[in-house]
């Protein structure tokens, strides 16, 4: 399903839009050199702290890179040193679905100076990476800032990763993610966040097939749509197999009609009716 290469993807969501942030990161002081060295003993232990961890990474922001991990071996056969050989693990059907959802959580978090301290924010999302025996595994991602500089950038971050189970074309789920935060609610923090995504849903979607995704939403009929937007029965198809192609790019899943997507949509709050 993925259309653009690699290359393109990493460079245009991930190294370009954070190239500022990035460049202005200062010194970690919270934590500082030692309570993250302190945190990453104990995280070498991770097997008897945590028995259902598979792995976990800690990325440095600056460079992109990944100083320090555990377990990745196992599992990959190779440690990964940077974040594209993690994002290079990735489903590619599922790629670009999680920088889209890495971006709404960027643009949420980073660029509009939440308040965060170390360890308190977490970003979680199931993804699908290959294993050393070229099949995918289903790992549930946690993710958490580990370092902040004197200005409150992220200086570093830590993923945690726990085996789901084998993936399969046959037994798909939408994918989307949710973040945590303290001192702030869940439900207003992934409002928030699917507030962001709806931004995306906006950018991808032309306004005739988001009115069409709000009158399924608002339970309208087949014949109701087509009167309402003198539409032939024929130009109603055409937009519901756009609307479905749209929908398998954007969550990696297959929804029956137009109409589930719609529910779904309406359920998760991408979008309202009118």
């Amino acid at each position: 399903m993925q259309t653009q290469p690699f290359e393109e993807l990493y460079e245009s969501h991930v190294v370009q839009p954070s190239e500022a942030y990035r460049a202005a990161i200062g010194e970690p002081v919270n934590l500082d050199e030692d309570g993250l060295s302190d945190m990453l003993s104990r995280l070498r232990n991770y097997h008897n702290l945590y028995p259902g961890m598979a792995f976990w990474i800690l990325i440095r922001y600056k460079d992109l890179s990944i100083p320090a991990s555990e377990g990745d071996e196992t599992f990959f056969g190779r440690k990964l040193e940077t974040l594209k050989n993690q994002y290079r693990l990735i489903h590619p059907d599922y790629l670009l679905p999680y920088l889209r959802w890495r971006s709404a959580a960027y643009e949420l978090v980073y660029k509009r100076n939440i308040n965060i301290e170390p360890l308190e924010m977490g970003y979680r999302q199931s993804v699908p990476l290959q294993a050393k025996d070229g099949a995918y595994y289903w790992f549930a991602m946690y993710s958490t800032v580990a370092q902040l500089d004197a200005n409150g950038r992220i200086v570093s971050n830590l993923q945690t990763f726990y085996r789901e189970g084998k993936w399969s074309p046959r037994n798909l789920r939408p994918f989307e993610a949710s973040i945590i935060l303290k001192n702030i609610t869940e439900t207003e923090l992934h409002r928030n966040l699917i507030g962001q995504i709806s931004l995306s849903l906006i950018d991808e979607f032309t306004n005739a097939e988001l009115d069409l995704l709000s009158l399924y939403g608002a339970g309208k009929t087949a014949e109701e749509i087509q009167e309402a937007k003198s539409w032939s029965r024929h130009t109603l198809h055409e937009y519901n197999a756009n609307l479905l192609k749209k929908a398998k790019s954007l969550f990696v899943y297959d929804f029956r009609n137009a109409r589930e997507f719609a529910e779904y949509c309406l359920e998760k709050g991408f979008i309202h009716p009118r």
